[in-house]
């Protein structure tokens, strides 16, 4: 007679293989869900995230007279930008400006006022060129409740 330990399975009980394949279906509808698939999107279609900037009811006035205001807004679908009220030729031209109008002036105040209606990218883009220009620290306003004016 041929004993069998404690841990060994006896011969005629199969394999319970179900939590393998469950697992193994989780691992492919998660890779399914999570991963984009190429080709499928209009390749010309250029993607943009359109974003509603949120009002602030808790928001710190900034001060009375910031040296660097940085206006970015859309006129007719077109971008227009401007710094101290006065118009520049495009985001290309904004660090330049930036750095001649801040002067001697090493770490000026930077306010940057974003319409409501710009796309997600440009938002990123103006911030990419303002801390381009070497001002890492400035302020986005946002509009205060129910005066609808910038903050």
């Amino acid at each position: 007679m041929i004993r069998k330990s404690r841990h060994e399975l006896p011969e005629d009980r199969p394999i319970n293989m179900t939590p393998m394949i469950d697992v193994s279906f989780q691992l492919i509808l998660f890779f399914v869900l999570t991963s984009t698939i190429g080709g499928v999107a209009d390749s010309a279609k250029t993607k943009q995230i359109e974003l509603n900037l949120p009002e602030s009811a808790t928001a710190e006035k900034t001060s009375e007279t910031p040296v660097l205001v940085v206006t970015y807004r859309l006129v007719e679908g077109q971008p227009e930008i401007q710094l101290n009220d006065e118009p520049l030729a495009g985001l290309a031209a904004l660090g330049g400006a930036m750095r001649t109008a801040a002067g001697q002036d090493q770490q000026p105040h930077v306010d940057v006022r974003i319409e409501r209606t710009v796309p997600y990218q440009d938002v990123v883009a103006v911030m990419d060129s303002v801390r381009g220009a070497g001002f890492s620290k400035f302020s986005l306003l946002t509009l205060t409740p129910g005066l609808g004016g910038s903050k």
